[in-house]
């Protein structure tokens, strides 16, 4: 009986916890959708389906009426919590024992669907930033560690592959360079699915192992690195407005290799660019055609630009630092220990697990949620200080 007091409680506590949280009340929500029906049902609305104004009318409307649906739902549930236990304090003291039992089980299974889904709708609130909605690209890179390195660009791209899964992402592998032994120099996929960027972008940074290397004759503990690059793929009139001047731009080309035929191996299609003043290299062998792939290259080149100007609070692209991935000693984001103990340890938020299995295996979940409510508590703080400071 008190186990269903105190999850009804929280179910209800949590629940007008993010109903404070929205900018909208539920009837001003209802009013929005019907405003926004209105409008797509105007004569001309769809003449021209791909412009801003009718992206962001049907993208606004999904998600009011997704919103909706769910506040309905929570309150469903809710309302389903409070009968049952109300049924039970009604129940005379002779009766059947089986049938309190019963409403308790029914006012907690209901209780704990509505706190599940309202702290999954918490996380989701945190990932609001501009490009939070878009797809990821995501780059591996080897650092300091030779043959070891390599091999741990393979842990970590099975560690986002199967958790990419678990979360119903789509991943697409672009490119891939072989290590001289095993593993991979370096890869690149795509993630897709909703918020992919957002949920993936705290992953950016170096990458420490800590492991008796099996590629070590005398098996000696040995430290190495990957770096993990994450950028929003970005859609060609959100990318209109940013010119990049010839003179701050290295371009040179090179073999595609891998499958394609040919001409993919003989010709040098693909191409590197490099932007001087960010120290940023984009490699694209995507295409059989070195005009595309310089175009797809400047594209996502553009894209990082933007999100790393987003990031550092730029009011435009040349006040941005330099933000290359440095996958060396002192620049890690998160720690890897297998051997002599193990431990993996978030640099940023102090979040630990003695389960290195279970968490190389995909389940990163309680990592990035936690990362996400440190950023947006430390957002909060800096907003806070400057009103003070104002």
């Amino acid at each position: 009986m008190e186990l269903g007091q105190s999850l009804l409680q929280e179910a209800h506590d949590i629940v007008q916890r993010n109903m404070q949280s929205l900018s909208t009340s539920k009837e001003q929500l209802k009013n929005q959708i019907k405003d926004l029906e209105k409008e797509q049902s105007q004569p001309g609305y769809w003449d021209d389906p791909n412009s801003s104004r009718n992206k962001h009318v049907g993208s606004t409307l999904s998600s009011s009426i997704r919103l909706l649906a769910r506040i309905d739902k929570w309150e469903e549930l809710l309302a389903d919590c409070d009968v049952a236990m109300s049924l039970i304090h009604e129940l005379p003291q002779d009766e059947d024992e089986s049938t309190r039992r019963q409403f308790l089980v029914e006012a907690i299974v209901s209780a704990k669907e509505v706190i599940a889904d309202a702290k999954k709708f918490e996380i989701e609130r945190l990932i609001s930033g501009p490009y939070d909605d878009r797809p990821a690209k995501v780059v591996i890179n080897a650092g300091a560690g030779g043959t070891e390195a390599c091999d741990w660009v393979d842990m970590l791209m099975r560690m986002y592959t199967r958790h990419a899964e678990k979360k119903g992402y789509r991943i697409q592998v672009v490119d891939k360079t072989p290590g001289d032994v095993v593993g991979y120099k370096s890869v690149e996929f795509f993630v897709d699915g909703s918020k992919a960027f957002g949920w993936f972008k705290g992953e950016k940074g170096a990458h420490r192992l800590v492991r008796f290397s099996p590629f070590n004759a005398n098996s000696k503990r040995q430290t190495t690195f990957a770096g993990v690059d994450v950028t929003p793929i970005l859609q060609e009139e959100e990318l209109a407005d940013v010119t990049i001047p010839d003179s701050e731009l290295e371009i040179t080309t090179m073999r595609s290799g891998g499958a394609g035929g040919q001409n993919v191996n003989k010709v040098e299609s693909g191409v590197r660019v490099k932007h001087l003043p960010t120290g940023i290299n984009i490699k694209c062998t995507q295409e059989r055609s070195q005009h595309l792939n310089k175009g797809i290259a400047l594209k996502m080149l553009k894209s990082q630009l933007l999100a790393i100007a987003q990031e550092q609070k730029c009011a435009e692209i040349k006040q941005i630092r330099g933000d290359v991935v440095e996958a060396a000693w002192g620049a890690q984001i998160r720690n890897y220990v297998l051997q002599p103990y193990k431990m993996i340890k978030d640099q940023r938020t102090n979040w630990e697990s003695t389960d290195t299995q279970r968490f190389l295996d995909g389940d990163l979940e309680d990592c990035i949620e936690e990362l996400l409510r440190f950023r947006a508590k430390t957002e909060e703080e800096e907003a806070r200080d400057a009103t003070a400071a104002s």
